[in-house]
């Protein structure tokens, strides 16, 4: 069944005019995720910095209770629902430690602190907007876009899942399924008995200069944000190698990884300066590779699989390959 959405429909979703515009032109779609594939391309692709902020004013601000029930109609009844788990039984210290934090982003950003508030804490939000503060402005604008077009997706289906429920063992209902497994990844070890003990990505690095497993290298994993072409990437997980080189704790336990592109990033050159202090004859302070990127792809009939992305490195070269 063919999806419509509104220009009022897009606006409530993404306060962006000409996002909005672009959606409801585009309208019908053959389904909820064809519409949202959609939406992520007008995001990253077709409009600019301009209506990025544009989307961001339109919130308010994380903690300000009161500004909550003032703005923006329906738009702000959405946000309501947003940030339920930071005013519900939170103190009235954390409320004003948020927004004391907020103003404090808005003045070194020019833009209040976006982030999708859905099922956080006041504590997590808390600690979030004081992590991303030492942020450079650049990187900051990237996540709070990325954050912007989640709310825009779960505003979306909010707003258009209840009349177009997928039918079982549609391609809807599929993606439904795999959602819900995902959901399975983050309980509690007890609870995980039918799930895989281990994070579907891992990684270890060997040292060839050495003959040895290389640790304390840290590992951070991002994926391409879906409709960015592969300019925009988010951050998903970061971990350090243990003794025996390896990171097995990148993503939590679980038979799932969301498909897409990829790349871990090896931080060889803080690995360098530590060898360089624990054998100054044998190691220069730096390195010719400050950093090793592995890029790889994750097709869709892959999601159920284990992705092990191992470095071998020495100061002048490195390699990669999938590993078991």
């Amino acid at each position: 069944m063919p999806v419509h959405i509104s220009r009022e429909q897009a606006l409530q979703s993404c306060a962006s005019p000409e996002f909005s515009d672009s959606l409801a032109a585009a309208s019908p779609f053959s389904s909820l995720p064809a519409l949202v594939d959609h939406a992520r391309h007008v995001w990253w692709q077709q409009v600019g910095v301009a209506e990025w902020l544009a989307a961001f004013a339109a919130h308010p601000k994380i903690g300000d209770v009161e500004g909550l029930r003032r703005k923006f109609g329906a738009f702000a009844e959405l946000s309501k629902g947003e940030q339920s788990s930071v005013s519900s039984g939170t103190s009235e210290k954390v409320l004003q430690d948020l927004a004391d934090w907020n103003c404090k982003y808005e003045a070194k950003f020019g833009h209040i602190f976006i982030i999708c508030a859905s099922g956080k804490s006041a504590g997590e939000m808390l600690q979030a907007v004081q992590d991303r503060y030492s942020n450079s402005p650049y990187l900051e604008l990237s996540l709070a876009a990325q954050e912007q077009m989640k709310i825009t997706e779960l505003r979306l289906h909010k707003l258009l899942t209840p009349s177009h429920q997928p039918a079982t063992g549609s391609p809807d209902a599929q993606t439904a399924e795999r959602r819900a497994g995902r959901v399975l990844a983050h309980l509690s070890a007890a609870q995980r008995s039918s799930v895989s003990k281990r994070s579907p990505i891992t990684s270890h690095v060997l040292d060839t200069s050495m003959g040895k497993p290389a640790a304390g290298v840290r590992v951070d994993l991002h994926r391409a944000c879906p409709g960015s072409g592969g300019s925009v990437w988010a951050p998903v997980a970061s971990g350090t190698t243990n003794d025996n080189g390896r990171v097995e704790d990148l993503l939590p336990p679980g038979d799932y990884v969301e498909p897409g592109n990829y790349r871990v990033t090896f931080d060889t050159a803080t690995y360098m300066r530590a060898c360089h202090q624990a054998f100054p004859t044998f190691f220069k302070e730096a390195t010719f590779y400050p950093q090793a990127v592995v890029h790889f792809h994750i097709t869709p009939d892959q999601v159920g699989e284990h992705f092990h992305i191992p470095l071998t490195w020495n100061p002048y070269g490195y390699s990669t390959y999938r590993g078991s």
